[in-house]
């Protein structure tokens, strides 16, 4: 059943004496029991989303084949593009990574593992808007405020990559959110509970909400269709139509009644699916 959360739960504690009273020990083999609760989330992932998980297989090998055809052809004046290659097989890693995070269930390693990955294809893109952007890449630190001018912020957008504003809109949140602790990062997955005269301050390692869960889930998963179409659309641009792309039906179209049911249900997991997987609803 989407959206059943049977996965175990793992978090860290300490014991604070914010009242008067005899301040409590917890001894924990803190590591080995997080493992045994990751691997068995992964068990209850592979049962709770199996369709998910196949979903994602073809995406990534989608995302692989789009690829590598800078490896096998030239442009139009013959030049060849297989340079880009080492961006793209870092996008395919840590898409990859970030996907093993969600089966895990933890979303917040999943996008801070993917975030790379996106960097990586926006940086595609500025290369093939101007050549001569590789150059300041690669010496960014002899003259690192032109580095800064062209690879931050809004100059990380390109004419090469069609949804290179929003992407780089989400990698700016993925930054706010999940790669700082700022209030909501230090908050989000926080809990503090009375014990006598003891409080019990904690913080969760996996997801807790189910709804929240499978709303990370398929965010990423239509973001991950969204830069196959976009990928494809920019190596075309380099090497010429493929004269064997498949048909591909987009996968916000498959899951449309699925996404809006859970976000008619859950307002903070549609926020979840609009702002990180670009949903429109």
């Amino acid at each position: 059943m989407f959206g059943s959360l049977r996965g175990a739960k793992f978090r860290i504690r300490q014991w604070t004496r914010l009242r008067q009273g005899k301040l409590k020990v917890i001894a924990m083999g803190v590591f080995t029991r997080y493992l045994a609760s990751e691997e068995k989330n992964r068990r209850a992932f592979s049962c709770n989303f199996a369709p998910d998980v196949r979903t994602f297989e073809s995406l990534l090998e989608t995302l692989q084949l789009v690829w590598a055809r800078l490896g096998r052809e030239r442009g139009a004046s013959g030049v060849s593009h297989a340079g880009l290659l080492l961006f793209s097989n870092i996008l395919t890693r840590h898409t990859l990574v970030g996907f093993e995070h969600l089966s895990s269930y933890q979303s917040f390693l999943a996008w801070l593992s993917f975030r790379p990955g996106l960097e990586a294809l926006l940086i595609t893109g500025k290369f093939v808007d101007d050549p001569r952007n590789a150059g300041i890449w690669k010496n960014r630190q002899t003259d690192w405020k032109l580095y800064d001018r062209t690879f931050s912020g809004s100059g990380l957008e390109s004419k090469s990559i069609a949804q290179s504003r929003a992407f780089r809109k989400i990698l700016s949140r993925l930054n706010d959110e999940l790669m700082h602790p700022n209030p909501s990062f230090t908050y989000r997955d926080a809990t503090q509970e009375d014990e006598g005269n003891d409080v019990l301050l904690e913080i969760q390692c996996f997801d807790t909400d189910a709804d929240i869960h499978e709303a990370h889930l398929l965010a990423y998963l239509n973001l991950l269709d969204l830069v196959i179409g976009t990928s494809t659309s920019l190596v075309d641009a380099l090497c010429g139509a493929a004269s064997t792309a498949p048909a591909r039906e987009e996968y916000a179209t498959q899951q449309l009644v699925r996404a809006t049911r859970l976000a008619a249900r859950n307002c903070l997991a549609k926020k979840v699916m609009q702002e990180l997987g670009l949903w429109k609803m």
